[in-house]
């Protein structure tokens, strides 16, 4: 490829996650074909779109093991070495029984470009709707009309690269009782970063995660007093990741009905980036994202329900 790409650079994990999303959609939109449920459509929803194909990495032994910084941040890359990958909405036009409707969401002029570009190169056979915006504004928008009403039902993937992503919108899709949701629950990658031992939080990043997370209650997952000889004071949890997990875990289930067990995608140095969750309406929904999301590695502390 040229130098003149502009396709983004993703590490090899990234084909773990778009692979189970492009099952799970595969699932979906085969169970509704073959038990003929009457619906007037069925949307998917990619709320963090990107560009539609990205740049795979291929990583040598250089970085260090625990270099997590490296592997989000990398060097420049051997043009030989590169391969292509589908993005999520090419992913999502590729699977055999497609959906009514595709709405890509993407803030980033370049990237709203190149899936415009993509939209005419599908021609009339997809519907493809491109939204250039805000994940939030955008998605209470398509709420505000026919997304999730009767007869019209939905899979919306959340995937943000950090916290960009509030519980409300969340909860609003829930309401529903028409959509699921597939969650990029960037734990390692974001979350975890930016919550120090000492509990001295950085100017800004408590509001972030109060709105992130819809409660103060996350700090208590986080977070204890201790005592010793010079008093009191407040130290991170050393299972603060995992109490955080089934916490969030716990209130997916709480606003949809029924959640997955977390898939866990690491990178190329075993460094823990974040979890695939499911969440949904539906018992059948929950059967098919727990075998596709517990193909890989099993987590035996997450369980479904």
């Amino acid at each position: 490829m040229s130098g003149e790409d502009s396709s983004p650079t993703v590490g090899p994990w990234a084909r773990e996650k778009l692979d189970a999303l492009g099952a799970y959609l595969d699932f979906y939109t085969k169970v509704l074909k073959n038990q003929g449920h009457w619906v007037r459509s069925t949307t998917f929803v990619d709320a963090f779109a990107g560009a539609g194909r990205a740049r795979l990495r291929r990583r040598s032994d250089e970085a260090s093991a625990d270099s997590l910084l490296a592997e989000l941040d990398p060097p420049p890359i051997d043009a030989e070495a590169e391969q292509y990958i589908h993005g999520s909405p090419r992913v999502a036009l590729s699977i055999a029984n497609p959906f009514t409707r595709y709405v890509f969401i993407e803030r980033d002029p370049g990237r709203v470009a190149e899936l415009e570009q993509l939209r005419q190169e599908c021609g009339e056979r997809f519907r493809i709707e491109v939204r250039p915006g805000q994940c939030d504004e955008e998605l209470d928008s398509l709420l505000q009309g026919d997304l999730g009403r009767s007869g019209h039902l939905a899979v919306v993937f959340l995937d943000p690269f950090g916290m960009q992503l509030s519980w409300a919108v969340i909860e609003r899709l829930a309401a529903t009782k028409r959509i699921e949701v597939m969650i990029n629950f960037t734990l390692g990658m974001a979350i975890q970063r930016v919550l120090p031992r000492s509990a001295e939080l950085r100017p800004g990043w408590r509001e972030t995660l109060d709105r992130f997370f819809g409660s103060l209650d996350w700090y208590g997952q986080v977070y204890e007093e201790k005592a010793d000889l010079l008093g009191t004071k407040t130290e991170k949890r050393r299972d603060a990741g995992q109490r955080l997990l089934e916490w969030y875990r716990g209130r997916l289930r709480a606003a949809f009905g029924h959640v997955s067990p977390a898939r866990l995608i690491k990178n190329t140095k075993g460094g823990h980036l974040y979890y695939l969750i499911w969440a949904g309406p539906h018992p059948k929904g929950l059967d098919g994202a727990r075998y596709i999301l517990t193909k890989g590695e099993k987590l035996g502390r997450t369980s479904a329900s």
